[in-house]
């Protein structure tokens, strides 16, 4: 087994094993277990813990901020919106990032983890926009956190409120944009 393949094979388990069972899960011998190695093979591949969660959070951080791109890249941007916000394991994957934030051993770099996923998110939330022939009275990077809050509190939320607050927050946004050429009240003489 490559390095590489051996690094994307442990940080798989460690997906599985922190969806299913939380951050407190992520020990090296669970996650040894969880892809049939020994610890040791683990730590061949990961230097330490901090440097396996380190790169566990980056590349969910990195997966989710492709699917909002990709979301923002589809025919119907608001369809692609409420898939993403009721995939139940994209849901999983952005919980166990979102935890994964607050651990001292990835807080360092979470800065950076949030600037890649809000790049997506608002790339997402222009297309939203651009779909309703709106253009954003917000900056899009505000428009891109507050796109991800809402994603991050569903993957907290019960699973049956979701639809609402995907629903809500669309209605929510829509209202944050303009319609193309029109004229701002501030700009307006008068």
């Amino acid at each position: 087994m490559s390095r590489a393949d051996g690094a994307a094979r442990f940080l798989e388990a460690a997906t599985a094993l922190g969806i299913a069972g939380g951050v407190s899960a992520l020990t090296m011998q669970g996650i040894a277990a969880e892809a049939g190695v020994s610890k040791a093979l683990v730590l061949y591949h990961f230097d330490d813990k901090r440097a396996l969660l380190q790169t566990l959070a980056l590349r969910l951080a990195t997966a989710d901020a492709a699917k909002l791109r990709a979301a923002g890249d589809a025919e119907d941007p608001f369809a692609a919106w409420l898939a993403l916000g009721s995939d139940a394991t994209a849901c999983g994957a952005r919980a166990l990032l979102c935890a994964l934030m607050l651990e001292p051993a990835v807080r360092e770099v979470a800065p950076d983890l949030l600037a890649v996923r809000e790049r997506g998110a608002s790339a997402l939330a222009l297309a939203m926009l651009g779909a309703a022939g709106l253009q954003p009275k917000l900056a899009p990077a505000l428009l891109g956190r507050l796109l991800l809050q809402q994603l991050d509190g569903i993957s907290a939320a019960a699973r049956q409120d979701a639809d609402a607050a995907l629903d809500a927050f669309a209605l929510a946004l829509l209202a944050l944009g303009e319609e193309d050429g029109a004229v701002s009240r501030e700009a307006s003489p008068g």
